[in-house]
């Protein structure tokens, strides 16, 4: 069994390092406010500072924590940790989808699962909450913010 220290010293770094990729990846966009607000490179690289800072704050606590979080012991196949692993596997699926299908058809797909992991089945529902969340997006990012969400490789 490893310790949460390590977990945590490993989580820091996998975070820290999304997050710098995050950032990198948004500076090649404008992020200079204009008179419809900040430029589309604006909250990425908000959200990836975000992330690194908090991957940072992770370790400095493990840091000054560590004497109890190295008798801290996880168990990485436990059962409860199931869904969490699952919850990864959809996000590298939605990731790839984005590229294939589009933003919309992606997350469309990814709320239903997500639904679906956290045992809600009604068909109903999940179509209804998909559709919503789905026109929420669109009328924020597209309408609003005229944010252009990433389309399909088979429609360019």
């Amino acid at each position: 069994m490893l310790s949460m220290a390590l977990c945590n010293y490993i989580v820091s770094i996998i975070g820290g390092a999304i997050g710098a990729c995050i950032m990198a990846a948004a500076a090649s966009f404008p992020m200079d406010f204009t008179e419809n607000g900040p430029g589309p490179g604006f909250w990425p690289f908000a959200l990836g500072l975000c992330l690194l800072l908090a991957a940072l704050v992770l370790a400095v606590t493990t840091w000054t924590e560590r004497e109890t979080l190295e008798k801290t012991k996880v168990r990485l196949i436990a059962a409860a940790n199931k869904r969490v692993y699952v919850m990864m596997g959809l996000a590298a699926v939605f990731c790839l989808l984005i590229s294939l299908l589009g933003f919309y058809v992606a997350a469309f797909f990814l709320i239903i699962a997500v639904m679906r992991l956290m045992d809600y089945h009604k068909k109903k529902g999940l179509f209804i909450t998909a559709c919503a969340a789905l026109l929420f997006i669109y009328l924020v990012f597209g309408l609003l913010l005229h944010t252009q969400l990433p389309g399909s490789v088979f429609l360019e």
